[in-house]
């Protein structure tokens, strides 16, 4: 008999443990590519939506937490999705999210969908805007907070037509809940562009992207200044054209950072500095692997970059760097994983 009862507990327990196991493993952040993140400056946190490891295409939303990420557990979230446009308004002191893919690239198998919904997350919830008019469904399109104006403002990004890629040049602003579409812009369309709002200049300033007429642009990029509504090309020494890069500004140094992307022949893992209108190539003794598909945030209390994740084309990152006191530095990792051709 109390052989049994021993039993018993070993079987119950054995099963709380095996339950407690799978679900922190189901909640458990490893590897992601085409993922979002944006930093949240009324709670001062760093967050990750979606994106995908190399099984599926997710929607959730996690917390960078010291070293490790911690989930957050929502309710009526969005769609699982990959290339979804993230900012943090700091007017309104929320998280805005527009669009994204519903796989990485499809199959005809799994073919993609491209999404057209605004959402919000204030407060520790989700809320989808019912806006009209508002941009068309797509993906890849490059956002950012522009705190002169106090808005938020996406460009170009890709939709499809038929099945086929088609690549976009609109520009829209979003104030408060009112999407609104800018003057038509010269910038040749692309998806993969580079944005990001400089304090310095007041102006957000925008880089490179893949266009359709040589896939990932000429063999030297583009800058272009957005002064109001109207788009300003730069004219000086422009680095080689890169899709897929993370730009942000550093408040400390005051001055835009760029790193990784991919140049048309393959990934890099160069850091570039945009300062006084000028680009510059930074060399440092350490540097993260090169990736694209990767996210990159400033961290205002902290004072730091943070990059996390992407690909290098075989393995996804789970990698989170640091970029602070002028070098780059590992946090931790987790061990990289096969890519697989599955449509995600």
């Amino acid at each position: 008999m109390k052989s049994q009862k021993y039993t018993f507990t070993l079987t119950i327990f054995s099963a709380v443990f095996l339950s407690f196991i799978l679900t922190s493993f189901a909640q458990n952040l490893t590897v992601r590519n085409a993922h979002s993140m944006v930093y949240d400056s009324k709670n001062n946190a760093v967050l990750l939506f979606g994106g995908a490891d190399e099984k599926q295409v997710y929607g959730d939303l996690w917390k960078l937490n010291k070293n490790a990420w911690e989930i957050i557990k929502t309710s009526g979230s969005p769609e699982p999705r990959t290339f979804a446009s993230l900012a943090y308004d700091e007017e309104g002191q929320r998280i805005i999210l527009f669009g994204g893919n519903s796989v990485l690239f499809g199959s005809e198998k799994n073919p993609a969908k491209m999404f057209g919904d605004t959402w919000e997350f204030k407060d520790g919830k989700w809320k989808k805007l019912e806006i009209n008019p508002a941009p068309e469904p797509r993906a890849e399109a490059a956002i950012a907070y522009d705190a002169l104006e106090k808005r938020i403002v996406l460009f170009g990004g890709y939709k499809l037509v038929n099945g086929k890629i088609v690549k976009l040049n609109d520009t829209w602003e979003l104030k408060g809940n009112r999407w609104k579409k800018l003057n038509e812009s010269y910038i040749s369309p692309r998806n993969g562009a580079a944005l990001a709002f400089d304090e310095k200049l007041k102006k957000t300033v925008l880089f490179g992207g893949s266009t359709p007429d040589k896939e990932y642009g000429e063999e030297t990029g583009e800058t272009w200044l957005l002064n109001g509504g109207a788009w300003q090309r730069l004219q000086t020494k422009q680095p080689a054209n890169i899709f897929n890069s993370n730009m942000v500004f550093d408040r400390k140094s005051k001055q835009t950072f760029r790193f990784g992307g991919w140049n048309g022949t393959e990934r890099i893992n160069e850091t570039w500095v945009f300062k006084n209108r000028t680009w510059n190539k930074v060399s440092f003794q350490t540097n993260p692997p090169a990736r694209n598909h990767s996210s990159m945030v400033y961290d205002s209390v902290n004072k730091r970059i943070v990059l996390f994740g992407g690909h290098n084309g075989e393995k996804i990152f789970g990698d989170l760097w640091i970029f602070e006191k002028g070098k780059w530095s590992k946090k931790f990792e987790h061990t990289p994983i096969k890519r697989l051709a599955n449509g995600h």
